[in-house]
């Protein structure tokens, strides 16, 4: 988990369909400092910092570029999004666990993955030990994994690669576990786009997290660092926070940490003046406690609406 050999961009997916239209290059701006003005011009329509979408200035032909979905397998995603416990069993349908799995295989069918090269991971990667989300909410079982592992990525990225996703998620058998190495995650991604990079295609990693006790459970790898450390070789950070906040368990992270993640990222909304460098030489938020910057989801709707901006910004050729 060497920090100087990652070269991939973080990125949050998900949401309504997009639609493939070949003789359409969709152009975002590109910058690799987010400083200035160029952190200005790097803000999109709907609010944060986007990075190149690899088709270029006059109709040159783009490149789908990587995503790899970091999705948050840990235990506090069995909550509803306000933090309570689901009661609508079978399914658990209002569940965040449900509700991300959802959100994401509604992203990623077979009109979008032509236009971005998904890939999944889970985080932590499944271990005895793990456990189901009806035993989670029934209190059947505990879970018992080793604390702070890394990830997994199950499907590698790739055009097509929707049905092979939609084939590793289902809210009642993917299994959750137990801590949260949101770090070490980040680092599992990182490792899987670097072993696929190819000059002129950007790469992303969708980090789709509800925010909570990584500094409790895991605090190293700090995400922070690792998340700055990836900035400054180029790799932007799009960061969703499914209602993350630092009053949903008693010294939870929540917000304050995505905020700093956002602008760590180089994507948070006015980044020259909602963001600032740190003593490392990466950035984090001016206040922390202040205005939103990461995308933020409080309930289903939100979260696939957020996803969808994201996935619009820097999907190849495709119909927003």
């Amino acid at each position: 988990m060497r920090l100087a050999s990652f070269l991939p961009i973080l990125v949050l997916v998900s949401g309504a369909a997009l639609g493939c239209a070949p003789s359409s290059a969709h152009d975002t701006s590109s910058s690799s400092t987010g400083t200035g003005a160029n952190a200005a011009s790097a803000s999109s329509s709907s609010g944060f910092a986007t990075g190149s979408s690899s088709s270029g200035a006059g109709g040159a032909a783009c490149q789908p570029p990587d995503v790899v979905i970091a999705l948050d397998r840990t235990l506090t995603m069995h909550f509803q999004p306000d933090g309570t416990e689901p009661t609508d069993a079978p399914s658990y349908a209002t569940s965040k666990w449900s509700q991300a799995i959802s959100a994401i295989k509604t992203l990623v069918n077979p009109q979008i993955d032509q236009t971005i090269r998904f890939g999944l991971e889970l985080w932590p990667k499944e271990e005895p030990g793990c456990i189901t989300l009806t035993e989670r909410v029934q209190n059947t079982m505990q879970a018992t994994n080793p604390f702070c592992e890394d990830g997994e990525v199950l499907i590698p990225p790739a055009l097509g690669s929707s049905a092979g996703i939609a084939s590793k998620l289902d809210p009642l058998t993917t299994k959750i576990c137990i801590s949260t190495p949101t770090g070490a995650g980040l680092l599992t991604a990182s490792s899987e786009l670097a072993q696929i990079k190819v000059a002129g295609r950007d790469q992303y990693i969708l980090l789709v997290t509800d925010g909570a006790d990584w500094n409790q459970s895991c605090p190293t790898p700090d995400p922070i660092a690792v998340t700055q450390q990836l900035a400054a070789a180029g790799v932007k950070t799009f960061v969703l926070g499914f209602s993350a906040a630092g009053d949903l368990m008693p010294g939870g992270v929540g917000a304050p940490f995505l905020n700093d993640m956002a602008c760590a990222g180089k994507t948070a909304p006015n980044f020259a003046t909602a963001c600032k460098m740190n003593a490392s030489g990466g950035y984090v938020a001016v206040d922390n406690m202040g205005p939103t910057l990461y995308l933020q989801a409080n309930d289903g709707a939100a979260l696939s609406a957020a996803l969808h901006k994201v996935a619009a910004s820097v999907c190849c050729d495709c119909i927003q």
